[in-house]
């Protein structure tokens, strides 16, 4: 099939010609106080609640081979995947050395640019950046925010696809039929649940879910959040189909998402306290009183969500498919990595940084630790790996690490697992045509931030059925309007219709 590539990323790729410039890069050749001349980078590793046991075994070992290659040294600088928003902030802001940081879960690089917490890679990313570039594509445009590069994604998907996933022994155990190639409406899986809570009581629940998770909207009615939020509007339908901004929340599908979650949660679909507990969806699921949850569903994270269940639960999932396969901007904005302003020598933190897409000893000694004390090969193969029993924790939970169709791959996942996601590449039809564009607010800042306000109000409890969605829909309408998101909603428009006429792209309808 015929990709778009948005004008953009041919601007990046342009670059690749091009020298560094001090004036975005930061003085050339500054090394730090090591006697040595060796400069330390230091790089944030984020973590979910406590400090990998083997984390200082992971980085001498890195060190040992990066030193005499490229004259640097990393210092991991551990921070909760929660808390880096706010623990970046504070470091930036305070002046405190900081070399390489990550941007996760945050929707874009936009607030960091705004802030002036980071620096533009375009020339750097020119001279020293040539397998980031070729690794990453059509997903750079996830890290462009007002025509310049400020993120670099770690991306070897070029899209997503969503699921419900369920627990794999009830799905047997209740002999409900599965279709790969379905895409599974609300009532299609309002059938499934009443078939599984009838089996297994009151006090069973079938989705796993909590007032801190993505809606359920977000899963069944995919729209690109345009590098921003909901509380800037959306494209609906994937991106794919037009350049008219929305407000979400007045459309039908908004308002039949809620009525569903009304109807799952007075029914027991939903546990009772879903808007109050701060457990993950995969922690409840873990916990046995759930049947599933709402989740991305690619190939890898099927294998991973299914390895956790067995542990726990001696099964695995079966995804019913959501949604069809797609490619969004927000897609390749999960993680970025960005040089910040403090960062002293820009120039030798990108070559390491490259250097984590090039080399795939480095990626995976990143990702899985060192062979024979935290992995070993599967027999009879070099690129499937089998954890060590009883090995200490030595690595973030969080596959971050440059380019991940370098990593090995960890059973039950095998040899044709890249094969298999080149296949789920290519099977991508819807995709967006706001690939590359990313909303500034700064022009609306204080309606932006008190849309969101309302937002935070109101969206949790209709997405998880706790209110009457006929009775509370229009008085959020009605605050949102008043908050000012038909203003923001506009200057968005305005910006992204510039965009278009800019990068010279067929305007849809």
């Amino acid at each position: 099939m015929v990709r778009r590539i948005v004008l953009p990323l041919f601007i990046i790729l342009a670059l690749a010609g091009c020298t560094g410039s001090e004036g975005d890069g930061g003085p050339a050749g500054r090394v730090g106080d090591n006697p040595a001349g060796i400069y330390e980078i230091v790089m944030q590793y984020p973590i979910a609640g406590s400090v990998p046991s083997d984390l200082q075994m992971i980085e001498d070992a890195l060190n040992l081979r990066i030193e005499n290659e490229l004259g640097v040294r990393v210092k991991f600088y551990p921070v909760d995947a929660s808390e880096i928003n706010s623990v970046t902030t504070l470091k930036v802001s305070s002046g405190e050395k900081l070399d390489l940081m990550i941007s996760m879960f945050e929707g874009g690089i936009s607030s960091y640019v705004n802030r002036g917490m980071v620096i533009p890679l375009d020339d750097l990313i020119g001279e020293y950046g040539a397998d980031i570039i070729e690794s990453q594509g059509m997903t750079m445009s996830g890290g462009i925010f007002q025509d310049r590069l400020y993120g670099i994604p770690t991306e070897e998907k070029l899209g997503r696809v969503n699921a419900f996933s369920a627990r794999r022994d009830l799905v047997e155990k209740y002999s409900i039929e599965y279709d790969p190639d379905h895409i599974y409406s609300y009532e299609d899986l309002s059938g499934i649940f009443a078939k599984v809570k009838a089996g297994e009581g009151e006090d069973f629940y079938c989705v796993a879910i909590n007032s801190r998770d993505r809606p359920l909207f977000y899963y069944t009615d995919p729209a690109d959040f345009l590098g921003s939020s909901l509380a800037s509007g959306c494209l609906p339908n994937h991106g794919a189909e037009s350049a008219g901004i929305i407000n979400y929340y007045e459309s039908e599908g908004f308002a039949e998402a809620c009525r569903y979650a009304r109807d799952w949660y007075e029914k027991g679909y939903f546990a009772p306290d879903c808007n109050t507990t701060t457990e993950t969806s995969l922690g409840l699921l873990l916990s046995g009183n759930y049947f599933g949850m709402f989740t991305h569903a690619e190939l890898d994270m099927v294998a991973s969500h299914s390895n956790a269940l067995r542990r726990s639960l001696d099964t695995g999932v079966v995804p019913f498919y959501t949604s069809v396969p797609s490619s969004m901007t927000q897609h390749y904005q999960i993680t970025l990595w960005a040089i910040p302003v403090t960062c002293e020598n820009p120039e030798k933190t990108m070559q390491w940084l490259n250097l984590m897409y090039a080399d795939r000893d480095i990626i995976n000694l990143l990702r899985f630790g060192i062979e024979g004390i935290h992995w070993n090969f599967a027999e009879g193969s070099d690129t499937v790996i089998t954890s060590v029993e009883g090995a200490p924790s030595h690595a973030s939970p969080y596959n971050v690490w440059g380019d991940k169709s370098k990593n090995y791959v960890r059973v039950p996942l095998d040899e044709t697992y890249y094969q298999k996601l080149r296949e789920f590449n290519e099977s991508i039809d819807k995709i967006s045509y706001a690939l590359g564009y990313s909303f500034n607010n700064e022009p609306v800042g204080k309606e932006y931030a008190a849309v969101l306000d309302v937002i935070d109000t109101y969206q949790a409890n209709l997405a998880l059925g706790v209110v009457d969605p006929d009775a509370i829909i229009p008085p959020f309408i009605s605050a949102l309007k008043e908050a000012g998101i038909e203003e923001v909603i506009a200057e968005n428009q305005k910006q992204f219709d510039a965009w278009l006429n800019q990068s010279g792209l067929r305007r849809p309808r």
